[in-house]
């Protein structure tokens, strides 16, 4: 299962790649949305999920998740964001931030209606 990360805040970017690699995955990472697309759009093989951080530069992560939504058909989106009351499509289901490496695990098992990583 393969999974693109953007996210613009280097810590959190690290502690999801951190979270996740160890369960099976593999990983991608974009410092933004408009890196996720490049990154999306020369990454030849399937990309399972994106995690993505709601307010970006450039490009913002419900912007990039209703491109990579229509480039990608049944590329699955978990939103995250630190703020409080955002909206968000009700199409994505949102991770509020700071969340532990448990709840991440716990949103991307609901996300593919798997028990693990591997069973997927």
């Amino acid at each position: 299962m393969v999974i693109l990360i953007a996210e613009d805040d280097q810590s959190v970017r690290n502690l999801i790649h951190l979270t996740i690699d160890g369960d099976g995955y593999r990983v991608l990472i974009a410092s933004d949305g408009t890196e996720a697309l490049d990154l999306s759009r020369s990454y030849e093989g399937r990309i399972d999920i994106l995690i993505s951080d709601i307010r970006m530069p450039r490009l913002n992560g419900v912007e990039l998740a209703i491109q990579l939504s229509s480039e990608r058909p049944g590329i699955k989106t978990l939103l995250i964001s630190g703020y409080p009351g955002i909206d968000v499509p009700t199409e994505f289901p949102l991770l509020s931030k700071p969340f532990s490496p448990a709840a991440l695990r716990q949103a991307i098992r609901e996300l593919t209606g798997t028990c693990d990583a591997m069973s997927a």
